[in-house]
This record gives C-alpha cells, sequence and structure tokens, in this order.
C-alpha cells in the first residue's frame, strides 16, 4: 500500500490504494495492432446491426468512455446489454458486423450484471465475454448499446 494518484478515485486527489487494485484495465491491450481501430472504427460506422439469432440490435460507439447509465437511453430503445446478451453477439463484433467479418480486437467493454455496471473484456475471435474486477465507473471502456430485436410473425 502507498500513497498514489489513483484517476479512479471518486474525487480525484491522493488517496491510499494498492497501486495494482484500484487500477482500471486498459480498454485495448498494450501492443494493440493499428488495424484494431481501423476495424473499430468500421463497425461504428454501419450503425445498428442486427443479430438474428440472438434477437438482438446493437450498436457499437468507437470511444472509450466512462459509465453513464443515461447514454444508451438517448438511443431510444436502446440500454446497456447484460453480461448474457453481450456473449450472444460477441461473434458479431466484426469489420462488417456479421460472422464473415474481421473480428475486433480485444476490448474492454461496459455491461450489466444484474444492475450493477461492470467492464468485461469481449475477445470477439473467441466469441468470449469474462467480468473483470471494476474499480470504478470512472474507468473507461467501449460502449455498446442493445434493444431487442422482434421477430416477424409467421
Amino acid at each position: 500500500m502507498g500513497i498514489v494518484y489513483v484517476e479512479c478515485c471518486e474525487k480525484k486527489y491522493c488517496c491510499c490504494c494498492d497501486d495494482k487494485r484500484d487500477k482500471c484495465p486498459k480498454p485495448v491491450r498494450r501492443n494493440e495492432p493499428i488495424v484494431c481501430d481501423g476495424l473499430r472504427s468500421m463497425l461504428a460506422m454501419l450503425g445498428a446491426i442486427n443479430v438474428p439469432s440472438a434477437n438482438l440490435t446493437y450498436i457499437f460507439t468507437n470511444a472509450a468512455v466512462k459509465y453513464d447509465s443515461s447514454y444508451c437511453p438517448l438511443l431510444t430503445g436502446y440500454r446497456t446489454p447484460t453480461v448474457a446478451e453481450l456473449q450472444s453477439i460477441a461473434t458479431s463484433l466484426t469489420s462488417t458486423g456479421s460472422i464473415g467479418g474481421t473480428p475486433l480486437c480485444p476490448m474492454v467493454v461496459w455491461a450489466l450484471n444484474g444492475m450493477e455496471p461492470v467492464l468485461v473484456q469481449v475477445v470477439p475471435a473467441l466469441g468470449t465475454v469474462e467480468v473483470l474486477r471494476t474499480p470504478s465507473l470512472r474507468c473507461k471502456a467501449y460502449r455498446i448499446c442493445v434493444t431487442t430485436t422482434l421477430q416477424p410473425n409467421g
């Protein structure tokens, strides 16, 4: 334990904390290839992506942001995804928004575990979603908003 400046502290002042425990995870891997930002940009430009197998439509925002519960509802009908919903769309997080595209590079995304905002590591190439320790809502992560897709009666 030592005195360190921790951006995640609510009041942004020197506080005593465990140097490793209170640090926010980085939104992307340290030595991420430059192509990764381009892939995220391509997906963000596509707008709303429908994933029929999950009954969800999502919008990906190519910016690492602090948690804000009011962000997704600003997009009428959208909300922050649950961990399970994020798992169901993980393999569609590609440059084309579908399984045939180039998977995005691993990244940290905001999700909900019950009603609690949590950081999750998403690896689209593997379709994996892992809940991370979330020291503060001030940590920055990518934002995905989802809405339920109504299937036509048939």
